[in-house]
């Protein structure tokens, strides 16, 4: 059982798409979090929180979709692209943090031990989709 090249270039470029989906949703969201709580006074608690749930729900609502979207995209052994979407994004927030490892933030938290099994659901939720959708698209049975 052989990949021909159109399938892996197609899997590599679902990895790729998955990992620019999450991106471009937490990229936006972080930095208007980031801006809410940059100042040189005292910040207002409510604010703190404000922000604190924009991380969190942006990295969530980002690695859901970048999973969803690998497997909508990838050919075969969807979930062994999710979890590799998971991977990517998890190796790109600890470069983005210099590696650091701090359970004092809550998005550090999420994103360190939360990336891959958010991914993990986005691409199970993405798997049963598909499995729908090409179960909806064939003939009814006694039918060729």
């Amino acid at each position: 059982m052989s990949y021909p090249a159109k399938e892996i270039i197609r899997n590599f470029l679902s990895v790729v798409a998955g990992v620019m989906i999450a991106l471009i949703i937490i990229l936006p969201i972080g930095l208007f979090a980031g801006l809410l709580v940059f100042s040189d006074s005292n910040i207002p608690k409510s604010k703190e929180t404000l922000s604190k749930l924009l991380l969190i729900f942006g990295l969530i609502a980002g690695c859901l979709l970048g999973g969803y979207t690998t497997v909508k995209m990838s050919t075969r052994k969807d979930l062994v692209h999710a979890f590799i979407t998971g991977i990517v994004l998890t190796f790109l927030y600890a470069l983005v943090n210099d590696f650091e490892f701090d359970w004092r933030y809550p998005d550090t938290g999420i994103a360190y031990a939360g990336f891959i099994p958010i991914v993990m659901i986005g691409g199970i939720i993405g798997e049963r989709k598909k499995r729908t959708t090409s179960n909806s698209h064939s003939s009814p049975p006694g039918t060729p």
